[in-house]
């Protein structure tokens, strides 16, 4: 079993990565200090396990299990909280795993029994996950950080985090969707074309047409096609022209020109 603890505490982390080890002493016990480091780590090394500290600075706990869980197979996740009445009521009710710091080997030991059965489960496994979205829905703030990347997989199913900025564009093709970055790969997405379009168009990734969003800023320009249709002729080496479909031609050349 592979564990990763969260937490920006290092005692916190020493702490239950010791208990662990007691628990479960064939188990591969790694630490991050920080959201984003937690996320390399898992698109790097793939968990079965994190243990989530909830309030951390940068990304709290929170906002990183909402990006876990756009991972293609996301790990199983159990919440760290200091002891609060409300929060911990809130995990039950909801049927999330958690414990509360400081931790207790006893409590520490049963939200092992249940981890090692919803492994070996894949029902038990959605289900914890499935709990974990709804509660995110609900107590997730608007405003809190997000992760600016996204997942997507390599021909030999490896995920890795693709930073928006990076994205050229996306393209619906054959009931799979697929992004080319601009190191001049593509990746296969999880997610549809219609799923990604309002996540993205706030980072000037918009429908260009009924198969493609394309990143503005990688737009080298807009060429005339027949029809009334256009081009976009990309920054990427090839010069790779995307359709723009007339219903969005005029919206794109506005906001090209603000």
């Amino acid at each position: 079993m592979k564990i990763l603890i969260v937490d920006d505490e290092r005692p916190a982390r020493g702490e239950l990565s010791f208990m662990l080890g007691q628990i479960e002493a064939s188990a591969d016990v790694d630490e991050a200090r920080n959201g984003e480091e937690a996320l390399a780590h898992v698109a790097r090394h793939r968990p079965d396990v994190v243990f989530l500290d909830i309030a951390m600075p940068g990304m709290s706990g929170l906002a990183v299990a909402a990006a876990l869980l756009d991972e293609p197979d996301p790990p199983l996740i159990v919440f760290a909280t200091a002891f609060d009445v409300h929060a911990v009521r809130a995990f039950e009710l909801a049927a999330l795993d958690y414990v509360v710091k400081p931790v207790a080997e006893q409590r520490l030991a049963q939200t092992m029994i249940r981890i090692r059965a919803a492994l070996k489960g894949r029902d038990l496994r959605r289900q914890q996950q499935e709990s974990v979205r709804s509660y995110l829905q609900k107590s997730l703030p608007a405003d809190a950080p997000r992760l600016d990347k996204v997942w997507a997989e390599r021909e030999n199913e490896t995920a890795i985090l693709v930073a928006y900025a990076d994205i050229l564009w996306v393209e619906a093709d054959n009931k799979k969707t697929y992004l080319q970055t601009a190191q001049g790969e593509r990746l296969s997405l999880r997610a549809t074309l219609k799923e990604l379009e309002e996540r993205l168009a706030a980072h000037q990734i918009v429908r260009v047409h009924k198969t493609y969003l394309a990143n503005l800023n990688h737009v080298v320009e807009i060429v005339p096609w027949f029809s009334g249709a256009y081009v976009l002729r990309m920054d990427d080496a090839a010069g790779t022209e995307i359709p723009l479909s007339r219903q969005f031609a005029k919206v794109i050349r506005d906001m090209s020109n603000a």
